[in-house]
């Protein structure tokens, strides 16, 4: 089988590869920052809720938690009248896997909140910055950049997990390749999950290289 017919058809699954990574990392960074924000709050009420979905979700595996989506988030729309039957498989995709990192995303911003130096704070206040002000202008640009490194490590994680959306049905690059390996009696198994992998890799690469300028253009925030 030449090369370019197996990039054919794991290159048709991309779309769905890649619409999955951007919406499940958007939507799985503002859960994040939401439960970020419980965590570190006074209230005990909101600690207790942030640290039992941090640990309900990094206890559960990604591919059992697009199981749990697919099949027990349509029921659960149900009893508030809501019919999920017809929604497209990739709406479920992106839930399960923004979910299932929305804990991981939470806990990268909240340890890059709390590495920010409390006395850049009071200088903060020592000159009259309110406490909105100094979170807008001193707290939040540092955890920002602190975070980046964990974030950038989260999201490679995210473009891998991606793949398991084959267990609900859902035609991305590795369901293609499967498909093609199976209909090909798994002869040419070996060379379409290699070509397969090199495709990862050079998604993660290009995710590598957009972080890498991004951290050297706010190099000079950081020294």
């Amino acid at each position: 089988m030449k090369v370019t017919k197996i990039l054919a058809a794991l290159v048709g699954g991309l779309p769905n590869t890649i619409t999955l990574l951007i919406a499940s990392f958007i939507f799985s960074s503002l859960i994040g920052i939401g439960v970020a924000f419980l965590s570190l709050q006074d209230d005990k009420v909101g600690k207790s809720v942030s640290r039992v979905y941090i640990g309900l979700v990094r206890g559960t595996p990604p591919l059992l938690m697009l199981l749990l989506t697919y099949y027990g988030l349509p029921k659960l729309l149900s009893f508030i009248g809501i019919d999920s039957n017809n929604w497209a498989k990739i709406i479920f995709g992106i839930f399960g896997l923004s979910v299932g990192w929305g804990g991981y995303m939470a806990e990268a911003f909240r340890s890059a909140y709390l590495s920010v130096d409390e006395g850049q704070i009071k200088a903060a206040y020592s000159v009259g910055m309110t406490g909105e002000t100094a979170l807008r202008e001193i707290i939040l640009p540092q955890a920002f950049l602190i975070a980046i490194p964990n974030v950038e490590n989260l999201l490679i994680g995210l473009l891998k997990a991606t793949s398991l959306v084959y267990v609900i049905g859902l035609a991305d690059m590795y369901q293609n390749a499967s498909n093609l390996s199976n209909v090909n009696q798994g002869v040419y198994q070996l060379k379409i999950f290699i070509i397969l992998a090199l495709i990862y890799w050079i998604l993660a690469s290009l995710i590598e290289w957009g972080f890498r300028i991004y951290q050297s253009h706010f190099a000079h925030v950081e020294a």
